[in-house]
């Protein structure tokens, strides 16, 4: 009898674990499909319909440095910066991963590489990124995100312990 509930706890711990890595499986697609949405939309001009993404209190820092809270002041800077720039800027995102937090709330980071180039000066390059996203009534909206150069640093000197 011991063994045929062993049987059944494992069976139903199997069967839990096979939903919750279904359910993640799911989630994580629809945050990548919907990061990929917003890149789109962003890289075709479509700036309204990428902040569409965007929850009304959403918060961003950008490379600069520079922190915008709200749908207004997100939409204020990108127009700032696109005024900067002499052309429209391009950028290159690869290896997004997905870490689910809640069955609604989750972690995007990803890599990225932009084309920037303001007054004939090459300012884009490598970056990497994070965004918060989360699930309201079905649709994955970014809460915040941020942008973070990759600057080259110097290799650590070698130290061999004990020697001067």
């Amino acid at each position: 009898m011991k063994s045929v509930k062993l049987f059944f706890a494992a069976l139903l711990m199997t069967s839990m674990f096979s939903t919750i890595h279904a359910q993640n499986s799911n989630t994580k697609a629809e945050v990548i499909q919907m990061f990929n949405a917003v890149a789109d939309a962003f890289d075709k001009g479509l700036d309204e319909k990428g902040f569409n993404y965007y929850t009304e209190t959403a918060t961003e820092i950008t490379p600069d440095g520079n922190l915008s809270v709200g749908k207004k002041a997100l939409r204020a800077s990108w127009d700032g910066f696109l005024k900067m720039t002499d052309t429209r800027p391009t950028f290159t995102y690869t290896n997004p991963n997905v870490q689910v937090l809640t069955p609604d709330v989750a972690v995007i980071t990803f890599d990225s590489e932009a084309d920037i180039k303001i007054q004939g000066q090459q300012v884009g390059g490598k970056t990497k990124g994070i965004a918060v996203v989360h699930k309201i009534n079905g649709k994955w909206y970014i809460e915040a995100d941020a942008i973070i150069p990759i600057m080259p640093m110097p290799a650590p000197e070698t130290q061999v312990v004990g020697k001067n």
